[in-house]
């Protein structure tokens, strides 16, 4: 069975709901994987009840919960050591809440450099700076029992270097760090790379995806549209999917929650479809 959910910013990008709002969404249109979208002012909303009257909803209900830690206004790789250090130190108290949360999962954006500052030569150390930064993120997971997922990273504007948008990258990392790295592969960003997603997945290996994150764009830019609104061939995708038996859930990552639930019915009957 496909495990379907959202990444709540479907709920979060034009108001300011509390995790009780969220979680009804979530539990009356019957998802049942949910990612909470870290970002001001999710947790600075958050009390101690919450989290509790959360963590247990959720635990009846069979919700697997993952937490996508902080990154805007962030920048792990940072070249000044207190900004990184400051970034790294939020990202933590992201992983502390996804704890109390019950999460199992904890996705993360690696750092990115912007080019038109520096020049190419720096892009190394962007990337070690960044591998640095996660593997204190991940020793914070592990401790927690959580496991830390690199989202990849789209390249659509060539004046940023992002420094996990290839598999390559990701595996490479993943080898650097150990067993707690998984990934979360974002289907909307690997239709800026020369892969499609099935040849993505593959290089990643299917087995090291934990989660997937799925909207749709006109392939030029990241616009988090609902499934079938833009140009991303879902249907070869999900024939590879279902053919192969993979089983990471797909979290609708979508602008709006009429975009996720519009994606829900698409998803369902492409579904039917496929296995009609």
């Amino acid at each position: 069975m496909v495990k379907i959910g959202i990444n709540t910013s479907c709920s979060q990008k034009h108001n300011r709901p509390g995790i009780r709002e969220i979680l009804a969404f979530v539990f009356d249109n019957s998802f049942q994987v949910v990612e909470f979208r870290d970002e001001y002012p999710f947790a600075e909303d958050l009390t101690g009840e919450d989290i509790e009257w959360a963590r247990v909803q959720m635990e009846e209900r069979g919700i697997w919960c993952s937490v996508h830690l902080p990154f805007y206004d962030l920048d792990i790789s940072a070249f000044r050591n207190d900004l990184r250090m400051a970034a790294v130190n939020s990202v933590v108290k992201s992983v502390e809440v996804a704890a109390k949360l019950g999460a199992r999962t904890a996705t993360v954006h690696g750092g990115s450099m912007k080019r038109n500052y520096y020049s190419a030569e720096w892009e190394k150390t962007a990337e070690e700076l960044s591998l640095d930064s996660l593997a204190r993120i991940n020793r914070e997971c592990k401790e927690r029992g959580i496991k830390l997922l690199i989202e990849n990273l789209n390249l659509f504007s060539d004046r940023v270097h992002r420094v996990h948008a290839l598999p390559a990258q990701l595996l490479e990392t993943k080898a650097e760090l150990g067993d707690n790295i998984g990934f979360t592969l974002d289907i909307a960003h690997v239709v800026s790379t020369p892969l499609n997603p099935v040849e993505y997945a593959l290089a990643l290996g299917p087995e090291n995806i934990k989660l997937a994150h799925l909207n749709d764009n006109d392939l030029k830019s990241d616009q988090h549209l609902g499934l079938g609104m833009g140009r991303i061939d879902y249907r070869s995708f999900m024939e590879a999917y279902l053919e192969k038996k993979w089983d990471f859930p797909l979290l609708f990552e979508t602008r709006s929650e009429e975009y996720a639930l519009t994606s829900k019915a698409y998803l369902e009957k492409l579904i039917k479809e496929i296995e009609g």
